[in-house]
């Protein structure tokens, strides 16, 4: 068993503390020197902060850079990631309106967001959720009944064992029926090893390590088929104030996105290398990002549209009901439609 080796990569890809949903992040040996602000740029200057450092989840991001859909906006846009390693910092800088946009989960968004952070969704860049529960076959797991006596690992808290009793309630299972145990972040060498007999995972990231890497069949149960309401896993937010003054800009930006995300499915191979050229450092592990990213593009179909308002009537009240958040938004205020594309509908 090649645990170790497996641990290593899983080591580019972390669970985003803090997050009320999982967080896709590839963690790099290096960090880009970031400026946030806006008077490194010039004509018309979007900041874009990334929820992470730059991983095949972005990359329309990337295809709009390099095939130059920005500029043919009209737009200058500076692709930043985080400066340190707190999924919280995107969104705060949003908030304070240091940078034009972030990227965030609508669950992370949706909690900052009933703290009266002045924080709205305007476009999205992942149509799906991407987590769920992660077993192995050789376990004897089939469906979710058969985590009854089972352990499951987890990392993050409140939100994860929330997560997991509303998935398992799908399946007659009640908090007694089996035990979670925090794991930290080590899920993974947890459940290869038989410390837990699941976790919660990435279908496009851990499920794909093991069945490389391991060799073995896994068993992944989806978030959105299991009791949690479908919602995109990625959406684009921006504070209110720079939303209303550079709607224009927000607008191109979007338009923009809509071409490479046609052009990422389209042409998924030239995507992939526009995507590398940008981030020269990931092609020492080329071929386990093409993996990832294969695992991804078909999430990425509908974005920048998040204009289907019931998903997040249902997912807001379902953390309202869950205990996750205190109080609701009115909808008007967390997600705002007007900016997306004519293709989007209204």
């Amino acid at each position: 068993m090649r645990i170790a080796a497996l641990a290593a990569l899983l080591s580019l890809w972390a669970l985003a503390p803090g997050s009320a949903q999982f967080g896709l992040v590839l963690v790099l040996d290096w960090l880009p020197n970031c400026v946030y602000g806006h008077g490194q740029l010039s004509g018309h200057a979007l900041v874009l902060v990334l929820d992470w450092l730059p991983n095949p989840n972005h990359v329309p991001i990337y295809v709009a850079q390099e095939m130059g859909f920005f500029s043919a906006e009209g737009l200058s846009v500076s692709i930043q990631a985080p400066t340190a390693f707190d999924p919280s910092d995107p969104a705060k800088l949003a908030a304070a309106g240091r940078a034009d946009l972030a990227i965030t989960t609508p669950i992370n968004l949706i909690v900052i967001r009933s703290q009266t952070v002045p924080l709205t969704a305007v476009g999205s860049l992942i149509q799906k959720p991407l987590g769920g529960l992660l077993a192995l076959a050789e376990r004897g797991i089939r469906t979710l009944k058969d985590f009854k006596g089972r352990k499951i690992g987890y990392s993050l808290e409140p939100e994860e064992p929330v997560l997991w009793a509303a998935m398992l309630e799908t399946a007659g299972l009640k908090p007694g029926d089996y035990t979670l145990i925090n794991v930290g972040f080590d899920t993974l060498p947890a459940l290869l090893t038989g410390q837990v007999d699941a976790i919660g995972a990435f279908r496009n990231v851990e499920k794909i390590l093991i069945e490389v890497q391991e060799r073995k069949e896994t068993v992944f149960f989806p978030f959105e088929e299991h009791g949690i309401p479908d919602h995109p896993q990625l959406v684009f937010i921006a504070n209110e104030t720079i939303a209303q003054q550079k709607s224009e800009l927000l607008k191109r930006f979007l338009r923009a996105v809509a071409r490479a995300v046609a052009l990422t499915v389209q042409e998924p191979e030239r995507a992939f290398q526009l995507f590398l050229k940008a981030n020269p450092d990931l092609q020492r592990e080329e071929k386990l990002n093409r993996r990832f990213f294969e695992a991804t593009i078909a999430f990425f179909v509908g974005a920048p549209c998040h204009n289907q308002l019931e998903k997040w009537a249902k997912l807001q009240s379902f953390l309202f009901e869950r205990q996750l958040i205190a109080r609701t938004t009115d909808l008007a205020q967390l997600v705002r439609t007007d900016l997306l594309p004519p293709e989007c509908g209204r």
